[in-house]
């Protein structure tokens, strides 16, 4: 087993970023446009294939985070990270014009059941198990050794939040992306973490499936009072979450 470079961590992650994008585009071209997320998803499971089994052969499990934990802190965190989404992606739509949220929600129409699908294997699996292992694994375990936490978290959650490219989805992802690298830099699990990321995008695919539901659909708005409120709430809960894993 070697240690991974940053360069090395940050070529994986262009290669998702990009490479991925790229195959799926190119799928999507040759069998229509109405295989949109499913030529993505192909695409996302091949990748992740691919890097799992070479994790597996050049990385250490413990140096990428894949540390054991007990249910009771593994359910905790995962539930306080859930607090914390639920608030501050309520901020971000109180705060965001309505304009960039249905430019960013646009995507997130699929055609067909099939596509609906697809999506819900890429948000719900594929692209939070990916993420996990290249952000606040391989990522955060080289900037980690090399620079200290403190750059390795911000580092990280700078990285994660920009290569989301749209304007919601880069405002949604900061903080949340400062938390997820905090705990693990900290001694936490990327099970964990992993756990956390795919409830997340669980609860938010549900919210594009079922209109009309405070706090969880895609077409909710909060109110003035509302939204100050999740504003709020989010800091407090991220202020004591950062407290007690200080990035």
């Amino acid at each position: 087993m070697r240690s991974p470079t940053i360069g090395l961590a940050l070529g994986l992650i262009a290669l998702y970023a990009a490479g991925v994008q790229m195959v799926g585009t190119a799928l999507t071209v040759l069998a229509g446009p109405a295989w949109l997320w499913r030529s993505l998803l192909l695409t996302e499971v091949g990748f992740l294939l691919g890097l799992w089994h070479w994790l597996r052969r050049h990385v250490d499990r413990e140096a990428l985070g894949l540390r054991p934990v007990s249910w009771r802190e593994g359910l905790m965190i995962v539930l306080w990270f859930q607090a914390i989404a639920f608030a501050s992606d309520a901020a971000v739509l109180w705060l965001v014009p309505s304009d960039l949220v249905e430019d960013y929600l646009a995507i997130f129409r699929p055609a067909n059941h099939s596509e609906w699908l697809a999506l819900a294997g890429v948000a719900a699996f594929t692209a939070p198990v990916i993420e996990e292992l290249l952000f606040r694994g391989l990522l955060l375990a080289t900037l980690k050794r090399q620079l200290g936490i403190r750059a390795a978290v911000l580092g990280t959650a700078l990285l994660f939040a920009v290569v989301h490219l749209k304007p919601v989805q880069v405002v949604a992802a900061l903080p949340l992306g400062v938390i997820l690298a905090a705990y693990v830099a900290r001694g936490g699990s990327l099970y964990v973490t992993m756990a956390a990321h795919i409830l997340g995008n669980a609860v938010s695919f549900l919210g594009l499936v079922f209109p009309g539901i405070p706090w969880v659909s895609a077409d909710w708005r909060p109110d003035p009072l509302g939204g100050s409120a999740s504003l709020i709430l989010a800091l407090v809960l991220t202020w004591r979450f950062l407290g007690r894993y200080p990035p």
